[in-house]
């Protein structure tokens, strides 16, 4: 079992303040409106680019977006951009549907 500090080692070693590139990118999108920095940069960024059929996953990646001060401008460069992955509480078959013509703007859970 892994002791409280390597653990903690561990989520430091991935979290997405290493990634600087995506770091920035999130700083900058329009609307973004910063309290302190995106909820994500404080997790594992593999969190946010599950697999197909992990559930248990996307609704953990979904968990920390709702509470993320910059969900809509995520969303909205998500939506531009098709990019893979959780973004702004979405999966992409989400924004797939959001995008379709015929999508009238339910809620998407």
């Amino acid at each position: 079992m892994k002791t409280a500090r390597e653990i903690e080692k561990t989520r430091v070693e991935h979290s997405l303040s290493r990634h600087d590139g995506l770091y920035q990118l999130l700083v900058t999108l329009p609307g973004a409106n910063f309290g302190g920095h995106p909820a994500c940069t404080d997790e594992d960024p593999e969190l946010f680019f599950p697999e197909p059929g992990q559930v248990a996953q996307i609704s953990e990646a979904k968990s920390v977006c709702v509470s993320c001060p910059i969900a809509t401008a995520c969303l909205s460069y998500a939506l531009r951009h098709g990019v893979e992955g959780v973004w702004g509480c979405t999966t992409e078959d989400e924004r797939r549907a959001m995008r379709r013509p015929d999508w009238t703007g339910k809620a998407v859970a």
